[in-house]
């Protein structure tokens, strides 16, 4: 198979894609504070301000996956980044939380389309396994690249701008990653593929609906009306794409991937590698600027060990896969970065930045040896033909990672943090009914009521309940990642990708 000679250039541009993706989602967190200020954001609403991207990214994802193939993955991507750049423009713009939502859910139709495609023109321009290993490792870390420069470029910024600076970084990466696409990327696509729309119709419900009840009930309640309507949509719609797939000439997600035991693994493990990545992150930076009181940029700073380590160790990631193979390199990640996660045990409300960053360094380098080589072994697992739907599949999965991270980890955090606070005050002589309605005011972003012994304590108690809560999630998340790393250690096979000519089924295993 003759070699794409701009293949490297090719790369590059798809990493400007990637990295712009991630700098959007880690920099709209560390400016959530200085928006809801200007705009007065209700806490019921806030949560949206980052959701929307999320919803309308995971929900897309596969459907974009499905149109790169049909229409070209070049034209996919260009699309992505004017849609991206638009909704970025239109956040620098917003003049309210409904401007700046629906900005984010543009953003989040953007990025749909660039992961999917950019990853398939990584997938068909590296033809050989451990070169096309090396270029995803590199395309992976870029997306921690965005991860870690985002809080930094936030923070820094904030110090001088308002928020609506935070979102001129997208539209420059946008203008440069689309310039350049239109110069160095060539056009390709599946020589066979046919349209299958009811699938997308109903993969996009069943993603779409299931994203939206994990997040609004996380933020309201999982037994609300709405919520269990969203999850009975779910189970339709997702019942009826499992038919349809099962039955069409030309599926937009062929099941049969599914039958190897391996494959389905390394799906598991991609979303456990982002649900870890970003749960850990999320809940480091709520103990930074909560607890140890550092601003956006201070915080960001902070996270360097985990951010670093992960951009910095992905890049021989292909190297690591090709001395000791898939099944100990995910294993051997997900080991560390549940160790990461429990050793953030050790940090407590006192505590220094000593207590705190060996385990950040943990998850950052088992994060190195997770979300590349996962996505590697997912594309490698099936011939060329099939690369821009394994892509998609695993760019999916991990997307509902990073969704369900902040999801589940961050619920189990806010939601025990009142009953913590008014417990910790109940023990220190503080009326219960008392200790209940100052934990519940401070819960809702409100100025607590109570009497003068109770306030004295809240300086204490605050930052101790808040740690504790903080300390139920990490818990979770490293016992998580653990158990998933027993499914990799029995399951993950280091497979050679299927000849072009075979039949795209993986073998049972």
């Amino acid at each position: 198979m003759p070699l794409v000679r701009n293949r490297w250039p090719s790369l590059f541009v798809v990493c400007i894609g990637v990295m712009m993706t991630f700098v959007n989602a880690s920099s709209t967190i560390g400016a959530l504070a200085s928006i809801q200020d200007d705009l007065h954001v209700p806490g019921s609403s806030l949560v949206w301000v980052t959701s929307a991207f999320a919803l309308a990214l995971v929900s897309l994802v596969m459907s974009a996956g499905t149109f790169a193939e049909l229409y070209g993955r070049r034209l996919t991507y260009v699309s992505g980044v004017a849609v991206f750049t638009g909704g970025s423009l239109l956040a620098f713009l917003a003049d309210s939380s409904g401007v700046l939502i629906t900005a984010q859910a543009v953003m989040g139709v953007g990025a749909a389309a660039i992961l999917p495609s950019g990853l398939a023109i990584v997938s068909t321009s590296f033809h050989d396994p451990h070169e096309r290993t090396g270029a995803i490792s590199i395309w992976a870390s870029c997306a921690g690249l965005g991860l870690a420069i985002g809080p930094l470029v936030a923070g820094g910024l904030l110090r001088e701008f308002s928020w609506h600076s935070v979102y001129l970084t997208n539209v420059l990466l946008g203008v440069v990653a689309g310039a350049l696409a239109l110069l160095v990327l060539g056009e390709s696509r599946h020589p066979s593929r046919q349209l299958d729309p009811l699938g997308v119709v109903l993969g996009t419900v069943t993603v779409a609906a299931a994203t939206y009840a994990v997040i609004e009930g996380g933020a309201n309640g999982y037994g609300e009306p709405h919520i269990v309507v969203a999850y009975a949509v779910t189970a339709v719609a997702g019942a009826l794409f499992l038919r349809v797939e099962s039955t069409h000439h030309d599926p937009m997600l062929d099941l049969r991937l599914f039958r190897s035991r391996s494959f389905t693994t390394v799906m598991l493990v991609s979303a456990a590698a982002m649900f870890g990545f970003v749960g850990i992150a999320l809940l480091s930076v709520l103990h930074l600027q909560r607890v140890a009181g550092h601003d956006p940029l201070g915080a960001g700073v902070r996270l360097m060990p985990m951010m670093l380590s992960y951009v910095v160790l992905s890049a021989f990631g292909a190297r690591i896969v090709r001395t000791v193979g898939f099944t100990v390199t995910l294993t051997a990640g997900l080991l560390l970065m549940g160790a990461g996660a429990l050793s953030l045990l050790w940090n407590g409300a006192d505590s220094g930045y000593a207590h705190m960053w060996p385990g950040l360094l943990l998850a950052g380098v088992g994060s190195a040896l997770l979300i590349a080589p996962s996505t590697a072994a997912a594309v490698n697992s099936v011939g060329p033909l099939q690369a821009g739907m394994a892509s998609a599949s695993v760019n999916l999965f991990r997307q509902l990672g990073s969704m369900l991270g902040p999801a589940v980890l961050g619920t189990i955090a806010t939601s025990r943090f009142p009953s913590l606070l008014a417990e910790g005050l109940d023990d220190k002589g503080v009326p219960r009914a008392t200790a209940d309605a100052v934990a519940a005011s401070i819960s809702h972003g409100q100025a607590p009521k109570g009497d003068a012994t109770a306030l004295a304590l809240l300086p204490q108690a605050v930052p101790d309940a808040f740690t504790t809560a903080l300390h139920g999630g990490l818990l979770v998340g490293g016992f998580v990642l653990l158990a998933i790393a027993v499914l990799a250690a029995l399951f993950v096979r280091h497979q050679q990708p299927a000849a072009p000519s075979t039949p795209l089924v993986p073998e049972r295993n």
